[in-house]
Parts: structure tokens; C-alpha cells; sequence
């Protein structure tokens, strides 16, 4: 890889609902979902393991085809409720849940500074809504520059749903 890529300063090991904006989860692909209950068993939090791509690198000629900066992350959708997963294989199980886009629906103050987020995550094989209070994502390794826009288990350190950002 050329010097221009040999680096890629993070702006933030752990973003937020309210970086929304400044986010783009397209071509992400998940590795795995859980659902983690609060010590009180009263709430629970929605967590997906994925590959997040923080950059396109253009291609410089001769290559053709792009590259990216892609970091293993947590998704943490905070305090989950009226999760709705709709998910379907064609042809195997041999794809990876891959994300289309991800919208926020609604912001709904529920008490003063208490905001009920609706969230919808569009797959490329199908869809998940829920609301939570809020959202977090946490780095868990500096991006690596790969031609493709996933990493191997082995350089994402396996299937991970940790909270201890890079």
C-alpha cells in the first residue's frame, strides 16, 4: 500500500447517537447479535459485532479497485425495546449480514433530556427496527487498511461484542 494510506487517525475511539450525522454504516457487515441484560434484569441493551468501515481510499492507478480503513466494532443500541428482526438466507448461510443503511426514524423526548430513539437498520437480506435510549459505538482495534471491506476473524480477534474501546 502507497504512504498516503499507511495511516488513519481515529477521530473518537467511542461515538454516539449524537454523532449520527457524521456516521455512515453502509457495507458493514455484522458478525453476530446478542441481547445483555442489565444487572437489575429491568432494561437490556441490543449489541451487534461488526466490521465498520471509517474509509474509502480512491484507488491510485494502476490499481482499480478501491481499499479501506475498517476497525472491529460494538454497536450498542442503549436500553432496547420493540426489537423486530426480519433476516433471510438466499442460497446458504454463507453470507454475512451486511448493512444497507441505518436510520434514525424518530427522536421523541420522553422526560426532560430523556430521548427515545426509533431506530431502522436496512440489510441487504432484510431489516431490524427497535427504539432504545440511545446509541453507542465503540472501537475496539485502530482501522487496518484491507483491499476488501471486512477483516478475517483472525485479524478482528474473533467474534466480540467488548465494551473496552482501542
Amino acid at each position: 500500500m502507497t504512504e498516503q494510506t499507511e495511516t488513519y487517525k481515529l477521530d473518537k475511539i467511542i461515538w454516539t447517537h449524537d454523532d449520527f450525522e457524521e456516521m455512515g454504516w453502509h457495507d458493514a457487515n455484522i458478525y453476530g447479535l446478542t441481547i445483555e441484560k442489565s444487572e437489575d434484569n429491568w432494561a437490556a441493551d441490543f449489541l451487534l459485532d461488526l466490521d465498520y468501515i471509517f474509509k474509502w481510499v480512491h484507488p491510485i492507478p494502476p490499481a482499480q479497485t478501491f481499499t479501506f480503513w475498517v476497525a472491529p466494532c460494538t454497536l450498542i443500541f442503549k436500553d432496547c425495546f420493540d426489537l423486530h428482526i426480519d433476516f433471510k438466507t438466499y442460497g446458504g448461510c454463507l453470507d454475512l449480514m451486511e448493512i444497507a443503511d441505518l436510520y434514525l426514524k424518530s427522536k421523541t423526548e420522553q422526560e426532560k433530556n430523556k430521548f427515545v430513539y426509533e431506530w431502522t437498520i436496512e440489510l441487504q437480506q432484510g431489516q431490524i427496527t427497535l427504539k432504545s435510549y440511545g446509541l453507542e459505538q465503540i472501537v475496539r482495534q485502530q482501522p487496518q487498511h484491507v483491499t476488501g471491506q471486512i477483516l478475517t476473524l483472525e485479524e478482528r480477534g474473533g467474534i466480540n461484542f467488548g465494551r473496552k474501546p482501542c
